[in-house]
C-alpha cells in the first residue's frame, strides 16, 4: 500500500476519533420548519431545520417532531468535526437524545489505525486461478 493511502486512513481515523471522543458543541437555535419525507415501503423521515446558527437541520424521531414548534428556541448539541446532532434540548427538557452510537466508531477506527500503521494489508490479487481479482486481506 503506498504512502498516500497510509496517510489518507490516518488522517480519517483521526478526525472519526476527535469527532467521536470531544466533548460536543451546543448553540443556541430558532426551529425554523419542520420537514417530513415520505418513502414508499420505508418509515417517514423527520427533519428539523434550524437559524441562527451552524447547524442547518437535524433529523429527528416522531416524538421530537412533534414536541417541537416552529420557532421554538432549542439548544443543539453537535459533534466538532462532522457537525452531527446528538441532542435538542428545550430549557431542561431533552426533546432527543442520540443513542450511543460513537462507541461503535472504535471498529472503523482501529480498522483504519491498523491499516495506516501496516499492520493490515489490502492487496491486490491477479492469480492466474482466480481470474476474477478482488480485494482480499493479507
Amino acid at each position: 500500500m503506498d504512502v498516500i493511502t497510509r496517510l489518507a486512513m490516518f488522517i480519517v481515523a483521526v478526525l472519526l476519533a476527535v469527532d467521536a471522543f470531544s466533548a460536543e458543541r451546543s448553540e443556541s437555535l430558532r426551529v425554523d420548519r419542520h420537514v417530513r419525507v415520505s418513502r414508499w415501503h420505508q418509515g417517514d423521515d423527520y427533519r428539523l431545520d434550524f437559524v441562527g446558527g451552524r447547524v442547518e437541520s437535524c433529523t429527528v424521531g416522531w416524538s421530537a417532531f412533534n414536541a417541537l414548534n416552529d420557532g421554538d428556541v432549542v439548544s443543539v448539541e453537535t459533534s466538532r468535526v462532522f457537525k452531527s446532532c446528538d441532542g435538542i434540548r428545550r430549557g431542561d427538557e431533552v426533546i432527543s437524545r442520540a443513542r450511543s452510537h460513537k462507541w461503535l466508531l472504535l471498529v472503523p477506527i482501529a480498522i483504519l489505525l491498523a491499516a495506516a500503521f501496516g499492520w493490515i494489508q489490502f492487496d491486490r490479487r491477479n492469480d492466474d486461478d482466480d481470474r476474477r481479482g478482488g480485494w482480499w486481506f493479507s
